[in-house]
Parts: C-alpha cells; structure tokens; sequence
C-alpha cells in the first residue's frame, strides 16, 4: 500500500514538474520572440559601401547654434571626419564632388531615447531616417557587441548604451522582474555594488533608474554609481521631487515623469477637475523647470508619444494607419498572450478594452487629454526656465516607429511652441554635447554624420523628411538607397508576419 502511495505521489510530482518546465518554457519563448530576432536580418553590405573623400559643393550649412544657415559652404568629408568647412574650395578629381546648390546640411539627428530590442534591422531604418546617433534606454549583451561591431566597420548609427533597467524588489518577485523586464534587480547594499561594478565592467554608458526602485536602493545607487563614476539616467522613483533634484541622477527620461509627480501632488482626479489641475500645473511646471535647470538635470522628450495615448485608447485602427507599420518588426507588433506587448488590436495595451460605462469611458477620454495638455504645458516651462531637452521618441512601444518616430517628435515639439531652431538643437547639439561626444555640429574635427535635405527645416520641420543623402562613419546612402533599405526591410518583415497588416497601409 506504502509502495502503491509512493509511486502515486511520485507520478503526480513528476507531473507537475513536466507541467512546470513545459509552461516556463513556452513563456519564456513567447518574451523573447516578440523582441523580434527571429526576423531575418537584411543584407546591408549589398546596398551600402564605404565612401571615398567626398566635397559638398555651394551648400547651405547649419549654425552651431542651429539659428541660421551659412551660405554657399564647400564640406570636406575624410574617413569619416569632417576635414575643412569654407567657400571655394579647389576641386580635385580623385575626390566624390556632391553639388549642395539650394540644399541645406544637417548634423545627423539623434534618437535619445529608444528600444531596440533584439531587432538589428532596427538599425538601419534609423540611418535611413538620417538618424546617425541612438540613445539604447534598455540595453543587453546583444546591444552591446552590435556597438562593437559598429565600432570595427560594420554598418549603424553610432549607439549610447544604458544598462538593462533598475528594480529594487527582493525574493521571489524580483526573479520574476529580472526573467520578465530583463531587469537587473537588488535590494541590498551588497548587491548593488556587484550588479553595478557588472554595469561598469561590461562598457555600459549609464545605469537605467526605473520608477518602481525605493528611496534606500535609489540613494544607494546613486553613491555607488558615483564611485564607480557612472551616470544615472531614467526614471524618476519612488522619491519627491525636491530629492530628486539633489540626488545626482543627471536626466529624465521623459516629460511625463515630471507631470506623473504633479498628479500625485495635485491630489484631486483630473478627470473630474482638469482645469483646476492644468492651472495647477502652469504655477508648478516653473518651479519644477528651474529646479531642474539649477541641478543641471536634462529632460527627454518623448513627447508624441503622449499625445498617441488617447488616439491608441479610443481609435487604434486609425492610429495605426497614420504610421509606417509595415517596417516595424512584426513580432514586435503581434505581441504575446502573456500580457498585452503588442501594437494590434486586442494586444495592444493602451488600447480601450472597453468594459466601461459612457460615464467612465467619458471620465478616460478626459483624463488621457489632460494628460496630453499637460505634457505641453511642463515641456513649455522646461523651454522657458532653458532646461537642456533632448528630443528622444520611446521608439519600439507601441505606434512609435524605429528612425521615422524622430520626425514625428519634431513636429510635435514644433507644434507645442518650440521654434524649429530650438528643434533642431534638441536632436543635434544638445545630446551631442550631452554624449560628450564629436557629433552633432557641422565642424571641422567632428564626425562626418549628416544629413543633406531638399528643404529648409527652419522654415518647416515637416522638411527634416526631405532627405537626400545621409552620412555617417564612413559611409553615405543616397535616396535610391535608402529605398532599397526600406524596401528589404519590409521584404523580410512581410516574410515573418502571423498577422497581416494589410488594412492598415
């Protein structure tokens, strides 16, 4: 009878570990297959070469400080540097002479805030965008030997690498974390010292602060990070503000995280009093500005995001139309059924799921509205008080478009009262300066990344778009090129599809 027991209990045990190995499994497939490796990686080699000298005859130069174009400029570009910057110069038969004559030169743009993901095809829609300059928020082992091989002559844009993103939960929560955000997690001194000097030692640019970490781990964080003389860049935690501002985090990794605390602060629904709290927010949005300016801490953008928040909510098939969703790796966009990652209907998880009543479904539209205003309204305070605002996109969540996101910010920094020169420097100088990096000014010494664009992008941001050629390394694509990058790109995405997209092209 004993024998009988022990080989039922046996056989149950045995079970539920074949059922246990059997789910961790599949759900451990489905996390990593919607970060999109299992699309086919397109041959770039094949349509980009490396560049001779080249000289950019009569063409108009973006100033340093981004207000005016210079005239009738001649460019000299060399193994990726630029070599000389003036009127005239002699011409030279061995050199690539690109006539610039009624065109105008961009530093090439950055990205400062994005996903990549495991998707490499990522890329190259970002040069193809003339985004030559990438801020990584979440990055991995994968991110970082893609920078290597950038850096030994393979083909990217140039890549600011901050770590996977900071929890500070303990036990069996913050395996679940660390398995699930591809998070790096502690909650003790000790443990923080040995996940930072893993941070340092692996080449990281920056350590993510994620908003959930405790005030103790947050604080200690940034002493260690200090030492080990890291920057802290991201979210803001679970602090206030006033603490924040001392603590030594140098960034914000989006406009909202300022306006999240303002809610909290305001104490009231702003679903049912918005106009008291947008009047609440235009007193306080200063105050915040100039704290933030006196402790030289930058904002990212990640503006047009926001405004996408109501539209995904309450009218996603449109939203998803307005965007170039045919070049988004498509195992980004189907999500899984673990948890709602993806862009599409019924997988998308800002979308409405529709179990409210007309009273609460009113209340929501309400809110997400406000919620946009309010973006506009701190973004405005951060201009004023001159907060360094770099223009950054989340690119990677849902509707935000890899390389074409960056445009759609502009337009909407554009839109919210910036002045397209201010545009222009948020995406050029400003990370630039901040990377402490050659890039992001057309000056002799500093890397050849640029854009050559049809149009004036003082007169109209919309002209970023506009684009002719794009520069970076030592490598230039030109219009029929970047088509053929585009146009492969979505060869193998389409190949890779579970789910057509085709009502929404």
């Amino acid at each position: 009878m004993k024998k009988r027991c022990f080989r039922r209990l046996l056989y149950v045990t045995t079970l539920i570990i074949i059922v246990f190995i059997s789910v961790f499994t599949w759900a451990d497939n489905e996390l990593n297959k919607v970060l999109g490796k299992s699309t086919k990686l397109i041959n770039i080699s094949s349509i980009v070469k490396p560049s001779a000298e080249t000289l950019i005859k009569n063409i108009n130069v973006l100033s340093e400080d981004c207000s005016y174009f210079e005239k009738n400029q001649d460019v000299l570009i060399k193994d990726g540097i630029i070599i000389k910057l003036e009127k005239n110069q002699l011409q030279d038969s061995r050199i690539t002479i690109i006539d610039g004559t009624g065109k105008f030169l961009i530093p090439g743009l950055v990205d400062s805030h994005v996903h990549l993901k495991e998707s490499k095809n990522d890329l190259f829609l970002y040069l193809a965008n003339g985004v030559t300059s990438i801020k990584e928020m979440a990055g991995s082992d994968a991110i970082l030997e893609w920078r290597k091989e950038i850096l030994n002559n393979s083909i990217g844009p140039r890549m600011f690498i901050a770590s996977p993103p900071i929890f500070s939960e303990s036990g069996l929560t913050g395996y679940y974390y660390s398995w699930t955000r591809h998070s790096i997690n502690y909650s003790t001194q000790k443990d923080a010292e040995k996940a930072i000097k893993s941070i340092k030692e692996q080449s990281y640019d920056a350590i993510k602060m994620y908003g959930f970490v405790n005030p103790e781990m947050f604080k200690t964080t940034i002493a260690i990070a200090k030492k080990q003389n890291i920057p802290v860049i991201g979210h803001i935690p679970l602090v206030n503000l006033e603490t924040f501002y001392q603590s030594g985090q140098i960034e914000v990794a989006h406009v909202e995280e300022l306006t999240i605390k303002t809610i909290d602060e305001f104490g009231k629904s702003i679903s049912k009093n918005p106009k008291e709290y947008l009047q609440f927010l235009k007193v306080r949005s200063g105050q915040i500005a100039k704290r933030l300016r006196e402790n030289s801490i930058s904002v990212t953008s990640t503006v047009w995001l926001c405004e996408s928040f109501s539209s995904q909510r309450f009218d996603l098939t449109a939203k998803l139309r307005d965007i170039e969703l045919q070049y988004v790796n498509p195992k980004i966009i189907e999500g899984t059924p673990l948890y709602k990652l993806g862009w599409l209907p019924g997988e998308n998880g800002y979308e409405y799921d529709g179990k409210d009543d007309d009273k609460a479904k009113k209340l929501s539209r309400i809110f997400w509205n406000t919620y946009a205003e309010a973006i506009h309204i701190m973004t405005k305070a951060l201009v004023a008080n001159k907060v360094i605002i770099m223009a950054g996109t989340d690119a990677n969540v849902a509707t935000v478009v890899p390389g074409f996101s960056l445009h759609d910010e502009l337009e909407s920094l554009s839109k919210i009262g910036m002045t397209n020169s201010q545009v222009l420097y948020s995406a050029t100088v400003a990370p630039g300066n901040w990377m402490k990096k050659k890039t992001g000014k057309i000056k002799a010494g500093y890397k050849a990344d640029l854009v050559l664009l049809a149009k004036n992008p003082l007169e109209n941001i919309t002209n970023t778009k506009t684009i002719e050629y794009v520069f970076f390394d030592k490598h230039r694509i030109d219009k029929v090129q970047i088509g053929n990058i585009l146009k492969a790109i979505k060869d193998v995405n389409d190949q890779n599809r579970n789910v057509k997209i085709d009502e929404y092209l």
